[in-house]
């Protein structure tokens, strides 16, 4: 069985770099992106079983980006990630194409656990079969 790979897409790198370790250990495959660009890039080329979003990036909001993976034929799910609060973010996460909105500080297994139930539900990920 093939490892999963998630896309880690956060301007903080030592957030990024916390969470592929955190997921390394849990047998997935981690990539990430600090910017919106880069991550559509990896998107089109690596097709990841799963995405996590923070919401706020430099570039582009991760709202945005939800909305400009799904545009992109993006089948796999996406996990939005914020510290910020409020019912707001989980209308406009699933407004944008999230599958999930999850709070910053989050339980680790919990993160890990919805990951995996997100990736058996949708299958491999990757993009959706024209």
């Amino acid at each position: 069985m093939a490892v999963p790979q998630v896309l880690l897409v956060d301007d903080d790198p030592e957030i990024c770099q916390f969470l592929a370790v955190l997921l390394e250990l849990e047998g997935f495959a981690p990539v990430s992106a600090t910017r919106a660009e880069e991550a559509l890039a990896l998107v089109a080329r690596q097709q990841p079983a799963a995405v996590l979003v923070d919401v706020a990036m430099p570039d582009v909001d991760g709202f945005q980006l939800c909305r400009l993976l799904r545009a992109g034929g993006l089948a796999a799910p996406i996990l939005v990630v914020s510290a910020r609060p409020g019912q707001e973010l989980l209308r406009r996460s699933a407004q944008a194409g999230a599958d999930e909105f999850i709070r910053k500080p989050f339980d680790n297994a919990e993160l890990v656990e919805r990951l995996r139930y997100w990736i058996a539900l949708r299958g491999t990920g990757g993009l959706a079969q024209s």
